[in-house]
């Protein structure tokens, strides 16, 4: 009896991990790790009610844990390989522990997307409550609010995490939130401005480009039943720029609305390092235990001193599987990923259909499936949507009418 109410705990589990996804990574790692263990002991207590067929439609996750295992212990030693493969065990375990219930996953949907909202809403609280505490404490005027040092990762830092990861966390709350019919205006409507707000304190072009582009899509189809929450988004929108082209210094005007501050990022010339890496191993790549020093060589040969140093990653997770595990990392990447997407709009799930637009769009600039956040993140999102649990005519929100 104690013990199937301590794997019954494995639901509440998932909720916090979820909920600690946007903060800080090793308390989120305990947590993903006891709820890993519970789901696999369930897994073992249940093992003659699993069906094999239950888990053939997790393939465009199982396909990443198979890429990671290829990829390091290709030429490495077994323990170094061992090492290297601990971070992705995710892309194995979870669609495992989800798939194989999918029925009692698929139902703790609305929970599992809730769960998320608050987690980001509390992490920019944290973020929120240190900058004021280091203004009183500093004496700053009310300015510098909209500094640099107020800003990004120095905004984030308190918390844990990274700005791009907590900005995309953010957008998939709102989208949410656009569809959830538990939720009460009065709760949406400041929550949306204190994430759009959040997003501008967060300097990332690319979660500022996702609010953007959903807001787009909303308008392209017409959406009518939503039109407070659409003219809500517009707003505050419009009142972040306004408000950070008046206050914002000059790192964050540049950054954030100038043409050339795009243009001029260094990470678009970084692509071309992990493009050579590709072009000399184009069919299974370099692998993961010498991709790192082969890189830091390339960014030295370009002059790229501030990577080479730091030890940066390709920051596009496409050009990522091409130098670790080429052509074949490169198709499995993209199959999985327009598959999903694809299966979405097929079942006219559209609130997976941004999610999964979005992760594209913020890989194109980030590595995500080679961080435990990113790799966490699609693991348990994907393995949610594929638990398939719905009723298309009841979350097709966002469509012409």
């Amino acid at each position: 009896m104690k013990l199937k109410f301590i794997l019954e705990q494995r639901f509440w589990l998932l909720y916090m991990v979820v909920f600690t996804l946007p903060m800080y990574m090793r308390l989120n790692n305990y947590l993903l790790g006891v709820f890993i263990l519970l789901g696999v002991l369930t897994l073992l207590f249940n093992f003659k009610k699993i069906k094999v067929e239950d888990f053939k439609d997790g393939w465009p996750i199982f396909g990443f844990f198979i890429l990671a295992v290829i990829g390091s212990f290709y030429g490495a030693t077994f323990s170094n390989g061992i090492k290297l493969l601990e971070k992705y065990w995710a892309f194995l375990l979870v669609p495992l522990i989800m798939l194989a219930e999918k029925d009692e996953y698929g139902k703790r949907r609305e929970n599992i997307f809730l769960s998320l909202v608050i987690g980001s809403a509390v992490t920019l609280i944290i973020c929120y409550g240190n900058l004021i505490y280091e203004m009183v404490s500093r004496n700053e005027p009310i300015s510098y609010f909209f500094r640099w040092r107020h800003l990004g990762h120095q905004f984030t830092e308190i918390a844990d995490t990274h700005p791009t990861y907590l900005g995309v966390f953010v957008v998939i709350s709102i989208v949410f939130m656009f569809k959830s019919k538990k939720m009460s205006h009065a709760i949406k409507v400041p929550l949306i401005l204190f994430f759009l707000f959040g997003l501008f304190q967060l300097a990332s072009r690319i979660a500022l480009f996702l609010a953007i582009l959903f807001l787009i899509l909303l308008v392209v189809n017409k959406t009518k039943k939503q039109w407070a929450l659409l003219a809500i988004l517009s707003l505050g929108i419009v009142f972040g720029i306004l408000v950070f082209k008046k206050l914002g210094s000059k790192y964050v005007k540049d950054r954030l609305f100038t043409v050339e501050s795009a243009l001029n990022d260094k990470r678009f010339q970084r692509w071309d390092a992990s493009y050579e890496i590709f072009k000399e191993n184009p069919f299974l790549g370099i692998g993961f235990s010498r991709i790192e020093s082969i890189r830091h060589e390339k960014y030295v040969e370009y002059g790229f001193d501030i990577a080479a140093r730091e030890d940066l990653n390709a920051h596009n997770q496409l050009l990522e599987y091409l130098s670790r595990n080429g052509a074949v990392g490169g198709f499995v990447y993209v199959c999985s990923l327009v598959f999903l997407l694809l299966l979405s709009i097929y079942k006219k799930d559209y609130l997976f259909t941004y999610l999964f637009l979005i992760f594209i769009t913020a890989n194109l600039t980030e590595s995500m499936m080679v961080r435990i956040k990113g790799i966490e993140y699609f693991a348990i999102f994907a393995s949610l949507f594929l638990c398939g649990n719905f009723k298309p005519n009841n979350i097709s929100y966002i469509k012409k009418s």
